[in-house]
């Protein structure tokens, strides 16, 4: 393949001079991108079309594929703001890229090689808005960036150039998934980095610590997290994931959050079990813990009442305020007046801070018949949302790393394995067997995370060359339009 590819490049002056005489089919293909930066032979062909040398400035069309060859790349900037680097020895398609408002919709394919992806507008609320196929599993990406690998022996003999310590082991970010899903709710992490804050959540979502969780109308998420905990998000609700850490080698075990608005129903898992004290819930009248248990937690209005009340209104559950059931175990509110045990089947009411709770005979009608899954219901496997295999060599097979966005590999179509798919977030890494199929990999591998084609602010680099902004020195040229860029010698 890259020997013909090399004939092609060879051979392009005579392709294109006949090729003149008639017009070119890609002339009438709709234009989805341009190439801004290109070294080396690299070329791009529509079906029963002569072959396009590519260089800085070459429009790309749909329906090219894209070649390059030893010590060669390009990087492509598509119309939706998405950045796609083809590393070298890499044949990569552009099957469909449409913008158009309410359609958009990118199906790409790899071949061959590698490619590292800087989604754009396209993948901002759906996986299934951008796929990449392969022979092995389709990756579908959202807000991410990330890079896709094919690997024969390349990979392995890159990761043996590579000094590999346990200190480069990937810490994981990831804390919880959601498991179910209805609506529109959306995440944004104070700490995050870049242009994109805000997520929309869909199934399979990553969450991080840190994380501001928001649900609309109508809407609900369930989520898992690592030590089994579940929590359902009911509609119009604000909570946040405030600390969570699990088996860090560095962090004592924790699960801290805040609910500020809404609801949220709650089971805990390994962590209130172990260490109640490790276990809390803040809320604007004041501090949740726990016994090991299943509770509802409901803020009506702005979850502060400092107004009269007459128990009738208290009852009927129409008063700001905080309305607390528990259906297992037992809670304690802790807030100004004292400490406030709670236990199953009970409920009460504290309307802010410097109130005492008030007894509940029952949980209000107006709350009680939520529309939303009580967290036991959840059968989830834990195994297949966290568990992660390690690797002491790099086997061939299909290889996906994210630096930041959610992506999912999926094998329907590809294997009729039962573990058809798993969700990737941040710092985590996936790998697909040709035979066993798909698994989670315990850290990304050197020669993921020290891959010289991966984007820094939109440049790629190379181990010949510091960045693109300094290729000018060595005699690479970056402005041309659509001349061939070629090495000194």
């Amino acid at each position: 393949m890259r020997t013909q590819l090399s004939e092609r490049v060879k051979t392009y002056g005579l392709l294109f001079l006949l090729g003149s005489m008639t017009q070119p089919l890609y002339a009438q293909s709709q234009v989805v991108g341009k190439i801004s930066f290109a070294r080396g032979s690299n070329a791009a062909q529509q079906p029963g079309a002569a072959p396009r040398i590519l260089g800085a400035g070459t429009e790309i069309f749909q329906g090219d594929n894209i070649q390059t060859t030893e010590r060669s790349f390009v990087i492509i900037d598509f119309i939706d703001g998405t950045k796609v680097t083809v590393r070298p020895n890499s044949n990569f398609s552009i099957d469909h890229y449409e913008l158009q408002a309410g359609t958009p919709k990118a199906q790409l394919a790899l071949h061959e090689g590698g490619i590292h992806t800087s989604n754009g507008a396209i993948a901002g609320h759906n996986p299934e808005d951008f796929q990449i196929k392969t022979d092995l599993a389709t990756v579908k990406a959202q807000q991410a960036d990330y890079s896709v690998r094919i690997c024969r022996d390349d990979c392995q003999q890159e990761q043996a150039q590579q000094t590999t310590t346990e200190a480069g082991s990937t810490a994981p970010d990831v804390v919880a998934r959601v498991v179910e899903i209805k609506g529109d709710v959306y995440a944004d992490n104070p700490e995050e980095i870049g242009t994109i804050k805000e997520r929309r959540l869909s199934l399979g979502s990553p969450l991080y610590s840190k994380d501001h969780l928001q649900s609309k109308k109508d809407s609900y998420a369930l989520m898992v997290f690592r030590d089994g905990e579940k929590i359902t998000l009911q509609a119009d609700s604000k909570m946040e994931i405030a600390r969570y850490s699990y088996q860090h080698k560095s962090e004592k075990d924790q699960a801290l959050y805040r609910l500020t608005t809404g609801g949220m129903r709650v089971l805990t898992g390994t962590i209130g079990k172990t260490n109640k004290e490790a276990f809390a819930i803040d809320t604007p009248v004041g501090t949740i813990g726990i016994r090991g248990t299943g509770f509802d937690l409901t803020c009506v209005g702005t979850c502060i009442n400092n107004q009269p009340t007459t128990p009738e209104q208290i009852q009927q559950g129409r008063m700001a305020g905080l309305y607390s059931h528990v259906w297992e175990g037992q809670i304690a509110l802790l807030n100004d007046t004292g400490e406030h045990l709670l236990s199953m089947p009970d409920s009460n009411y504290i309307a802010s801070r410097n109130a005492d709770a008030w007894t509940l005979p029952g949980l209000p009608p107006a709350l009680f018949n939520l529309p939303i899954p009580r967290p036991d219901a959840d059968h989830s496997n834990l195994q297949k949302l966290f568990s992660a295999t390690r690797q002491k060599t790099v086997p061939a097979g299909l290889y996906v790393a994210v630096h930041k966005g959610r992506v999912q590999l999926n094998q329907e179509g590809h294997s009729t394995r039962k573990n058809t798919n798993i969700n990737l977030g941040k710092d985590e890494a996936g790998y697909v067997d040709p035979k066993k199929g798909i698994g989670r990999l315990a850290k990304q591998q050197d020669f993921q995370t020290r891959d010289p084609y991966q984007s820094d602010n939109g440049h790629a680099k190379h181990p010949d060359y510091q960045d693109i902004d300094s290729i000018n020195a060595e005699g690479y040229e970056t402005n041309s339009s659509n001349a061939p860029q070629c090495d000194n010698d």
